[in-house]
Order: C-alpha cells, then sequence, then structure tokens
C-alpha cells in the first residue's frame, strides 16, 4: 500500500476531496472538513479577541482575574483559589499574578485569618481597567455574533453542548486508556 502525504498548511486547509484521498469514508472526510472548520473559526475568532484585549493592554487570562476579583468579596481572594477558578497551575498564575502587581492592577494583602500566607486584591486602577475594557468586551463579542440571528445563536448553544459532550466523552476514552496501560 503507497503511503500519501498531504502537503498543506493552515491557511490551505484541505476540502472533503483531500480529506477523502486518506479517510475511510465520505463520510469520515466530512466529518473532518467540518472539524477542521470549525477549530479555524475558533482560532481566528481568538486572534481577533486576543487583539482587542491586547489594545487594553490585557490578556483573556488576565481579564478573568481581574473580573473574578471585581465580583469577589471585598474584592480578593488567594492565589490558589483564583488558579483553581482559571483552571491554570498556580505557577502560572502566580506569572499572571506578577504582571498584574507590576501595572498595580492588583496588589498582594497579608490574609487576616492566616499571616502566613496573602491575598490578591484588586486596585482602583484594576478596576478603572475593567470598567473601560468592558465596553470593547462586549463590542467585540456582538460584533463576532452579529450575522448570526436569535434562533441561530439558540441553535449555535445547543450545538456546542453536544460538541461538549462529544469532548468529555472522548476525554472519559482516552483516560480510560491510559489507566488501562
Amino acid at each position: 500500500m503507497t503511503k500519501i502525504t498531504l502537503n498543506y498548511d493552515f491557511n490551505d486547509r484541505p476540502d472533503a476531496a483531500r480529506i477523502s484521498l486518506v479517510a475511510g469514508s465520505t463520510e469520515e472526510a466530512e466529518v473532518s472538513v467540518l472539524f477542521l472548520n470549525l477549530q479555524w473559526t475558533y482560532r481566528e475568532m481568538q486572534r481577533q479577541y486576543d487583539q482587542v484585549l491586547a489594545n487594553s493592554e490585557l490578556s483573556e487570562s488576565k481579564f478573568i482575574i481581574l473580573m473574578f476579583l471585581a465580583q469577589a468579596t471585598q474584592q480578593q481572594l488567594a492565589p490558589s483559589e483564583l488558579a483553581d477558578k482559571l483552571g491554570a497551575t498556580r505557577a502560572t498564575v502566580s506569572k499572571l499574578l506578577k504582571g498584574l502587581v507590576t501595572k498595580r492592577w492588583v496588589q498582594r494583602v497579608a490574609s487576616p485569618t492566616d499571616k502566613r500566607s496573602t491575598l490578591i486584591r484588586l486596585t482602583e486602577s484594576g478596576q478603572q481597567t475593567v470598567t473601560a475594557f468592558l465596553p470593547h468586551n462586549f463590542a467585540a463579542v456582538q460584533r463576532i455574533m452579529a450575522p448570526l440571528s436569535a434562533a441561530e445563536m439558540r441553535q449555535l448553544n445547543g450545538l456546542l453542548k453536544k460538541i461538549n459532550q462529544g469532548t468529555h466523552d472522548l476525554q472519559l476514552e482516552l483516560e480510560s486508556d491510559q489507566h488501562a496501560k
């Protein structure tokens, strides 16, 4: 059997005909094209949204941390709580917090219950940053979603739930495979 090598980069995405050269069926090729289109759309959407964030000297993770703090009691949380909420490692959050402290958007304060630990508190400057960014955030999201009708947005939401379920099922399968090894 001759192995077929497909040469293309991400800007030269394959169509169903090219994928069918290596796929087992037309259906597999069509599903693969749909998956690639979904990935490309997400990446392009994220690239544009990242630029909106960068225009305000933010990253998505920094913005989310500022939002967590803005919503928290007394606008402060422990670094470990931020890591859990963000779904990131403590080392990653520590690096993000260092940048936020440097910008004076957050400050480290001693915990009133445990002097060995610190809390992260949103500063007035951090609150102003969030407040100033939110209109840009909502405008960007509105612009991205503008081509969809209300019915299409509801349909998309339902479809995304199904894709999330498929992703969760794959995760369970991969974990099961890891335990079997």
